[in-house]
């Protein structure tokens, strides 16, 4: 397994300071944000990716993956993020998301999901790069493993694949299903990310809709079951990117910490991981 740690949790800092904070971290990778926003935008990608790469490497850390926006192949920059990725050996992208429109909207939709890869799938394997589908709970095309393979079915496993994300699984299947979804997706799975979650009550008195949220927290006070997911991806020989995911602050965080408040979550979460393995 391949450990990296999520830059969009970090956004304060520049390459520089990156670098150092993961050096300090002992992680030896960076799962980039090259997306509207992110560390690196999608229009300055030829020039800012490059130079982002030569300030962690003045650390000794590396770009694992990249963490996208791309949902199809004509979309602006697309092209430009997975060539420049291409060309700095940058093997693994996150790809963007696809929102369900609501009950009698999915077939539909996942014929048009069907489509869009399939635009994507010749520019990914000219450049020598392969994306994973993330898996996200909720109201995304792709909400468990299960779903995901269903889009992905018809596409080259070298080239696009399953990116499985233990907290959003758990919570769409938290008993069971997680563990046969991974299963099920087992030949065809790329990257990792690691991060919990859990259900809160809310209040909800008077109101027409039950009181529960889910919430990030940090590994060791979630739901996922780490020593069984542990094992699992043992038994099934996994080499890909495990991307760390330190999503402690906003709304859908159990708490809004401080940016050094993260980095010391940060270090408490690799350190348990690292206990389990």
């Amino acid at each position: 397994m391949d450990p990296c740690v999520f830059s969009k949790h970090f956004q304060t800092m520049d390459g520089d300071a990156l670098g150092r904070t993961m050096k300090e971290l002992g992680v030896e990778g960076v799962d980039l944000t090259v997306r509207p926003g992110g560390h690196v935008e999608p229009e300055n990608v030829a020039a800012g990716l490059p130079a982002f790469q030569k300030a962690l490497a003045a650390h000794g850390v590396g770009i694992t993956m990249l963490t996208t926006a791309i949902t199809g192949a004509a979309e602006p920059h697309a092209r430009d993020v997975i060539e420049a990725a291409g060309r700095l050996g940058i093997g693994y992208i996150k790809l963007g998301y696809w929102h369900y429109g609501g009950f009698g909207s999915y077939r539909r939709q996942a014929e048009l999901v069907k489509g869009a890869l399939s635009g994507l799938e010749p520019v990914l394997k000219r450049n020598r790069v392969r994306a994973g589908f993330h898996t996200h709970s909720g109201m995304f095309m792709g909400p468990n493993a299960e779903f995901a393979l269903r889009l992905i079915e018809d596409c080259d496993p070298q080239v696009i694949g399953i990116y499985y994300d233990c907290g959003h699984c758990t919570i769409e299947g938290s008993a069971a299903g997680w563990m046969m979804g991974l299963d099920l997706v087992s030949d065809r799975l790329l990257m990792v990310a690691v991060k919990d979650m859990a259900w809160f009550r809310v209040d909800s008195s008077g109101a027409a809709r039950k009181g529960w949220r889910q919430l990030m927290v940090p590994l060791d006070a979630g739901l996922t079951d780490w020593p069984e997911l542990i094992r699992c991806l043992k038994a099934i020989n996994f080499r890909g990117p495990l991307s760390f995911h330190s999503e402690y602050q906003g709304a859908h965080s159990f708490s809004d910490m401080t940016p050094a408040q993260v980095v010391e979550q940060t270090r408490r979460d690799l350190a348990y991981f690292r206990a389990l393995m």
